[in-house]
C-alpha cells in the first residue's frame, strides 16, 4: 500500500506537470508581446504608412468584405447555368381498393433526376448579376476608402506626435530661460540693485511658462495615445525623438483650387462608392421588375420507379420540354417591391448630390487651410527674425554698459521662442493640411507619402 507521504509526493509531481504547459504558454505569449513591443519602430512616415497598410485590422476586414462580394457575383452568374436536382423517395406503400384482390402492400422506391435551364425572365437574372457586380464595385471602393482613411489617420497621428514633441521642446526651453532670468533678478534684489516688482513679474511669467509646459506634456500624451490607437504601438520617449519630419508632397499637389475640386468630384472614394451603390440599386430594380413577367425555362426529367403505385416491377419515365411560370397575383407585393426600389434609387441620387456639396466644401476648407498656413509660416518666420534682432540689439547695449531691464530680455526671449515654435508647428500643420487635401481628392496612398 502506498504511504500517505508518497501519495502527496505523487500529487505534487502531477500538479507540477500540469502547470508546466500553462506556464510555458504564458511565457511564450509574454515573450511574443515583449518582442512585438521592442521591435524596431519605423522612423519615417512612408515606412510607417506602408506597415500600417499591411497590418491594420480595418483594412483586413474591408478586404474580406470585398472577397465576399466577388463570390456573390459568381453566385449571381450561376442563375444562367443549368440546375440539376436529384430526389430519392423510398418506403412502404399500401393501396387499398374496393376489390380486395387488387389491393397492394409493397416496398417501393422512386429515383428522380431533373434539370432546368433558364432561357428568359425579362431581366431578372441579368438584373441580379448587375446588382451583385455593383455591390462588388461598391465593396472595392469601400476597401480603397478604408485604406485612405487609415492612411490619413496614420499621417495625422505621426505628424501629431512630432508636433507635440516640438511644442514641448520649445516650452521647456522657454521655462528654463525664464528660470535663469528669475535667478538673476533674485540675486539683484538681494544685492539691493533690483526692484522687487520686476521679480514678481518674472515669477508670473515663469508660472505661465510652467502652465504652458504642462499643457504641452498633456498634448504629447494625447498624441501618443492617438498614435497607439492607429498603429497599435505605445511609443517610448526615445522612439518619439527618432521620428523624422517628412517633406511636403509637392509632386502630387494640385496647382489651384478649381483643379482640386474637379479631381475630388471625380475620384473622392465616398462619391465613387455612391455611384456604384446607384448601379447596384438599378440592377436590383431590374430584378424586382422581372417578377411581374413570365419566366421561360427548358426542363427535363428522368425517373426510375420500382413497385410504384401498386405496379410490381421497375419502369422508367422521361420527359423534356419548355415551361412557362407566370405569377398572376401576389397581393401587390411585386408592385410595391418595384416602388420601393424606385425610392431607393431616388435616395441614392439625392445622397450623391448632397455628398458632392460636402466634398466640395471640405476641399475648399482644406485648400484655405493650406494657403493660410503658408502665410503663417512666413509671418511667424518674420516675427522670429525681428525678435532675434531685438535681442541682439539689447544684448549689445548691455555689453556696452547700458542700462537694460531683465524683463525686456525676458519678453524678447519669450517672444522669440514663441514665434519660432509657432513657425515650426505651422510647418507641420501645413504638411498635415496638404495630405488632408489629397485625402479629400481621393489621391492619398502610400505612393504619395514623402519621407
Amino acid at each position: 500500500m502506498i504511504s500517505y507521504i508518497k501519495f502527496r509526493a505523487i500529487l505534487c509531481w502531477a500538479f507540477c506537470l500540469l502547470l508546466v504547459p500553462i506556464t510555458a504558454a504564458e511565457a511564450e505569449s509574454s515573450i511574443e508581446a515583449t518582442t512585438k513591443q521592442n521591435a524596431p519602430i519605423p522612423v519615417t512616415l512612408r515606412e510607417s504608412i506602408s506597415l500600417l497598410a499591411e497590418t491594420h485590422d480595418r483594412i483586413k476586414a474591408a478586404e474580406a468584405a470585398f472577397a465576399s462580394s466577388q463570390h456573390m457575383v459568381k453566385r449571381a452568374n450561376g442563375l444562367w447555368y443549368p440546375r440539376v436536382d436529384a430526389r430519392v423517395d423510398a418506403g412502404h406503400e399500401d393501396i387499398n381498393k374496393r376489390d380486395a384482390t387488387l389491393s397492394t402492400s409493397k416496398y417501393r422506391n422512386v429515383q428522380t433526376l431533373s434539370a432546368s435551364q433558364l432561357l428568359y425572365d425579362f431581366g431578372g437574372a441579368s438584373g441580379s448579376v448587375a446588382q451583385a457586380e455593383g455591390a462588388s464595385k461598391e465593396a472595392s471602393t469601400k476597401l480603397e476608402q478604408v485604406r485612405q482613411e487609415i492612411t490619413i489617420q496614420g499621417i495625422t497621428a505621426y505628424l501629431g506626435v512630432i508636433r507635440s514633441r516640438e511644442m514641448l521642446r520649445y516650452a521647456i526651453r522657454s521655462e528654463e530661460n525664464i528660470k535663469t532670468l528669475s535667478g538673476m533678478q533674485e540675486a539683484l534684489v538681494e544685492r539691493g540693485v533690483g526692484l522687487s516688482y520686476e521679480e514678481l513679474q518674472i515669477k508670473a511669467q515663469l508660472a505661465g511658462a510652467q502652465a504652458h509646459r504642462v499643457n504641452s506634456e498633456r498634448a504629447l500624451t494625447n498624441s501618443r495615445n492617438a498614435y497607439r490607437s492607429v498603429f497599435g504601438i505605445d511609443l517610448t520617449q526615445g522612439q518619439i525623438d527618432a521620428l523624422i519630419l517628412p517633406s511636403l508632397p509637392q509632386k502630387t499637389m494640385p496647382q489651384d483650387l478649381d483643379s482640386s475640386i474637379t479631381k475630388a468630384l471625380d475620384t473622392n472614394p465616398f462619391l465613387v462608392e455612391l455611384q456604384y451603390t446607384l448601379e447596384s440599386r438599378r440592377g436590383d430594380q431590374a430584378s424586382r421588375e422581372s417578377a411581374m413577367y413570365p419566366k421561360l425555362e427548358a426542363v427535363a426529367e428522368a425517373q426510375r420507379k420500382e413497385n410504384d403505385q401498386g405496379e410490381i416491377g421497375i419502369r422508367t419515365e422521361g420527359r423534356a420540354g419548355l415551361q412557362v411560370t407566370y405569377n398572376l397575383f401576389s397581393g401587390f407585393r411585386d408592385v410595391e417591391s418595384v416602388r420601393a426600389s424606385t425610392s431607393e434609387i431616388t435616395s441614392v441620387r439625392k445622397s450623391i448630390l448632397d455628398r458632392r456639396r460636402t466634398v466640395e466644401e471640405k476641399v475648399r476648407n482644406a485648400w484655405n487651410d493650406l494657403m493660410t498656413l503658408r502665410k503663417n509660416i512666413e509671418l511667424y518666420g518674420n516675427q522670429a527674425n525681428i525678435t532675434w534682432s531685438f535681442l541682439e540689439l539689447i544684448k549689445k547695449k548691455k555689453a556696452l554698459g547700458g542700462e537694460v531691464n531683465l524683463l525686456d530680455i525676458l519678453v524678447g526671449e519669450r517672444d522669440y521662442i514663441s514665434a519660432t515654435s509657432s513657425k515650426v508647428t505651422a510647418e507641420i500643420d501645413n504638411i498635415t493640411a496638404a495630405y488632408q487635401l489629397l485625402y479629400q481628392m481621393g489621391q492619398i496612398s502610400t505612393d504619395v507619402v514623402e519621407n
